[in-house]
């Protein structure tokens, strides 16, 4: 049995996250028929059952986001900072142009986001910073501001971030392995009638399943049997309406 881990989960473990930091207050999908490729591909299937705490209806999480919007064409920028906190940690010298000029702006803050908990992206001149996944909505007001050698920037400050709800959760580690939170029930009533295949596991913020480029989404899919798949269920067969429930659930990272 072989997880497949998407881009954006391998990218995001090798620099920043805990398998448990980002997959904690998912969701689990399930679909029938052959499981795409890889994770990074769109979904594939008739979407039967979405898996939550207790069946409950879910919420993602929306990251906070602020802007910076550079003007200038020459000199630096030195800091950015949220809620008074440096997140760019180096100052980025004027590169050209503004849009190469954010675009750098935006890779340094995002060389630190596992220290500042904060990523970002760049548009033209606008450098749109983003909340890590797990702040739901704690960064919202929090203001965005920089200081600057020469350019200039305009700012708009944290906003819309909103948290989870029904999201899974998961236990402590023990020998590098890691169980679905015994107090939780993993369970949700069927949207669809079909023969489950395959499923796909979800981090908190949004991801509506489509095709993954640029590899940032965490994912995990899996085929789906009654016994030797990466999921196990007592039968395939679902029934709309019915109830299907994980009862047990293990993510292991392998010994090297």
């Amino acid at each position: 049995m072989t997880f497949r881990l998407s881009t954006g989960l391998r990218n995001q473990l090798a620099k920043q996250g805990s398998i448990d930091a980002l997959f904690r207050n998912g969701r689990i999908e399930i679909y029938s028929g052959a499981q795409p490729s890889s994770p990074d591909a769109a979904v594939a299937g008739t979407l039967l059952c979405t898996i939550t705490n207790n069946s409950g209806a879910y919420t993602a999480e929306t990251a906070a986001t602020g802007t910076v919007t550079l003007s200038g064409s020459a000199g630096s920028v030195n800091t950015v900072t949220v809620n008074s906190v440096d997140i760019l940690l180096g100052a980025v010298a004027f590169d050209s142009t503004l849009t190469q000029t954010a675009a750098d702006v935006a890779t340094q803050i995002n060389r630190n986001s596992d220290k500042s908990g904060y990523n970002a992206t760049s548009s033209g001149a606008v450098v749109t910073i983003a909340a890590n996944a797990g702040a739901g909505t704690g960064p919202n007001t929090f203001v965005v501001s920089a200081t600057l050698t020469t350019m200039t920037a305009t700012y708009s400050n944290m906003s819309g971030g909103v948290a989870p709800v029904n999201g899974l959760s998961f236990d402590v580690a023990s020998a590098g392995a890691m169980n679905k939170l015994a107090t939780q029930t993993w369970s949700g009533v069927n949207a669809a009638s079909g023969t489950a295949g395959w499923f796909r596991q979800y981090g908190s913020l949004t991801d509506t399943g489509v095709l993954d480029s640029t590899g940032v989404f965490p994912r995990i899919d899996g085929a789906i049997a009654t016994s030797g798949a990466e999921m196990n269920l007592t039968s395939t067969a679902l029934t709309s309406g019915a109830t299907t429930t994980i009862s047990a659930w293990t993510i292991t990272v392998p010994a090297q």
